[in-house]
């Protein structure tokens, strides 16, 4: 490989390297992972709204329960007062009015806690329904993060050998041209131009007929005649 193509390889390296620094993957992969992360936290907040809704019935429902406990150990102490004769003529009337209101109570209390019983089972199903839409969106999420970790260990890879490349191309370079070389990239990113239908790919003019010679029998280092870049000889078109 001539010194020219070395620097012509060491362009392009350099070039890929530059477009790799600081790259991450896809910007679509990453929207992705963001909407996928995005959901997945509003299911959370769902399933915790969820739980402490089922958590305060299922209170509401204990405290019925007790109280409607309460309310039938009254009407059958009330109950049994009656039958067994205790109760005078004038108290008896009022003790049965009192456990018929009871009654009533535990039986409004009865609906409640039906109605309690009822919205826990509905509030279990949604719960559950919304938990196994996390779990999808979850193992989603896995898929996706685990394909975005090889893309950036990937990028790391590719920047790796990359700078070992550059670094051995470096090495091999004659040190006055690397030091024209990089005169050069102060005034151009692309010092080098290649020449291929007989012009400079750096300024896009042609070069003169004694340059093109000198460039294919390789007799020196040539310039550019408009730009100045140093030029690579390389007549096969690029597709």
């Amino acid at each position: 490989m001539s010194q020219t193509s070395k620097l012509w390889q060491l362009q392009l390296l350099e070039k890929f390297q530059k477009s790799i620094a600081g790259k991450q993957p896809g910007d679509q992969l990453t929207q992705r992972l963001k909407q996928l992360k995005k959901d997945i936290e509003t299911c959370q907040a769902t399933l915790k709204k969820l739980k402490s809704s089922y958590q305060q019935i299922k209170e509401q429902g204990t405290a019925l329960e007790q109280r409607n406990n309460e309310l039938r150990l009254k009407s059958d102490q009330l109950s049994a007062k009656i039958y067994d004769g205790s109760l005078h003529i004038k108290e008896l009337e009022g003790s049965q009015q009192r456990v018929a209101r009871l009654k009533q109570d535990i039986q409004k209390l009865e609906d409640m806690e039906l109605e309690k019983m009822q919205l826990k089972e509905d509030l279990k199903q949604e719960w559950q329904r919304e938990k196994s839409a996390l779990d999808v969106l979850t193992v989603k999420y896995k898929e996706l993060h685990g394909q975005y970790l090889k893309e950036k260990e990937e990028i790391k890879k590719q920047a790796v050998e990359t700078a070992r490349k550059i670094e051995a191309l470096i090495g091999s370079l004659d040190k006055d041209l690397y030091q024209q070389y990089q005169q050069l990239k102060i005034k151009y990113p692309d010092p080098v131009g290649r020449v291929t239908k007989d012009a400079c790919s750096g300024c896009h003019l042609g070069i003169s007929f004694d340059k093109i010679k000198e460039l294919k029998y390789e007799k020196d280092l040539v310039n550019c005649n408009h730009c100045g870049r140093l030029l690579f000889w390389d007549p096969v078109i690029p597709e």
